[in-house]
């Protein structure tokens, strides 16, 4: 990806005000309007600068436990031990029976259901079984997840696409479980990198939206300064400016996403 330095961005937003220099509050509004600025544009289509097809490997976890067996003579709820390192608790009704089993820790590292086992509490005879969810977790290395699909896309007409849902993590990145998928097998995920935050001395702008940044930072100079009216109009053009580069992707390098139909037997794309 082609880069930019920051501080010629406030260079450039000096040139459009008209000083000679910048207040240090106002170079600091400048820096926070271009990555506001920065952020709109990156996350405003799919640009082949952001975003990365990799295969990754998704941890296994147990998602939930199911009571097959709810045993008898319980007069408090059992121990409950997942082999591996999920953890889960257990619940008994009135008549001595464990009547649930509600997962405290998802663990990882599973090849195939963990055994679960009981003890304490008085009875015996309950029995349950582990249902697993492959996961892939964000980390610091995905912004947000697009498509996810068993095979390579580049290699396939139309590979299988594997239905995932989002989730928060306790990383605070999120995480994505793949819906009724419990293997290890690598996927192929689409997927948008974290925009980042860019200071005043930063040397890795991205050089695609850095007339559509100072322009976007000047329109919020001139509102910050009372002259709303032509605040829209910079922001205004820094709309067309960046429809100028979205013109570069759609029309002039076809960068078109398709939504496929299935009908008759048939399968057509149609870009949208």
């Amino acid at each position: 990806m082609r880069e930019i330095a920051v501080s010629t961005l406030l260079t450039n937003l000096k040139h459009m005000v008209g000083v000679d220099s910048l207040l240090t509050q106002e170079q600091d509004a400048a820096v926070r309007s271009f990555n506001r600025f920065g952020r709109l544009a990156w996350e405003r289509a799919r640009w082949p600068d952001t975003i990365r097809l990799e295969q990754k490997l998704p941890d296994v976890q147990v998602r939930s436990i199911e009571v097959t067996n709810g045993g008898s003579g319980y007069t408090s709820a059992p121990t409950v031990t997942v082999s591996g390192t999920a953890t889960a608790v257990a619940t008994i009704n009135a008549s001595g029976q464990v009547n649930g089993i509600a997962v405290t820790a998802n663990g990882g590292d599973y090849l195939s259901a963990p055994t679960i086992t009981f003890s304490g509490g008085g009875g015996s005879g309950a029995e349950a079984k582990a249902n697993l969810m492959g996961v892939l977790d964000y980390g610091s290395d995905i912004g947000e997840i697009l498509r996810i699909t068993e095979k390579d896309p580049y290699a396939h007409g139309s590979p299988t696409e594997v239905p995932y849902r989002v989730e928060y993590s306790a990383s605070g990145y999120g995480k994505v479980v793949l819906v009724d998928r419990a293997t290890t097998t690598p996927v192929f995920v689409l997927h948008r990198k974290p925009f980042i935050e860019y200071t005043s001395s930063s040397t890795d702008y991205p050089y695609i939206f850095s007339e559509y940044a100072v322009i976007g930072a000047y329109s919020d100079y001139l509102t910050a300064d009372g002259q709303t009216d032509k605040g829209m109009v910079a922001q205004q053009q820094a709309e067309a400016v960046l429809i100028a580069e979205l013109d570069k992707l759609e029309r002039q390098q076809g960068q078109n996403n398709f939504i496929q139909f299935t009908t008759y037997g048939s399968t057509i794309s149609t870009a949208f």
